[in-house]
């Protein structure tokens, strides 16, 4: 399958260092409201039981996800969308609340979403980073995001706040990179 063929050409995912956040402005911004939520103090990386959307930046909203974890951690678990903002939906296509990333992604690129997103639950710290991947579509998406733990009680990390840096945001077709 040639789409296949140019997903393995063109998958990226390269880790940034958290502490070349201020290169990325909204998503600093964004750190900072996570960190913030539930009363924890700004220099801690306790994971909050929720990141309230309506404390974030208003133009990060659209690039807002909330994801939860699902299924079995010693088999394949899942992302479930619980919210995403209005540009995710729109470059989807549709609502995606209830989807997992199985429903969006390639499967590869569903895996290595799912395994970065264990990699901040198992560390219990957000993660920084450049993701380049092609959709079921066949369109290229790159962008910088941030993904950061949450835990409903406290103890065990069972979700994640994603937002995705609206200026480094890109999307061009298949054909264009071929």
């Amino acid at each position: 399958m040639i789409i296949q063929n140019l997903a393995s050409r063109v998958r990226l995912h390269r880790d940034i260092p958290l502490t070349e956040i201020g290169q990325y402005p909204d998503l600093a911004a964004a750190l900072q409201s996570w960190q913030m939520s539930d009363g924890c103090p700004s220099n801690t990386f306790r994971a909050p039981r929720i990141v309230d959307p309506m404390n974030l930046p208003k133009p990060l909203l659209p690039y807002v996800m909330l994801l939860d974890l699902e299924g079995d951690m010693e088999r394949r678990p899942s992302l479930r969308v619980r919210l995403a903002g209005t540009y995710v939906c729109d470059k989807y296509g549709g609502e995606m609340k209830g989807r997992t990333t199985d429903d969006f992604f390639a499967p590869d690129d569903a895996r290595h979403v799912v395994d970065s997103a264990l990699t901040v639950a198992r560390l219990g710290i957000p993660s920084l980073a450049e993701r380049q991947y092609i959709n079921l579509d066949g369109g290229l998406w790159s962008y910088v995001r941030l993904i950061a733990p949450l835990s409903r009680d406290g103890q065990r990390i069972d979700g994640f706040f994603k937002v995705l840096d609206p200026a480094t945001l890109s999307q061009c077709g298949v054909s264009e990179i071929a």
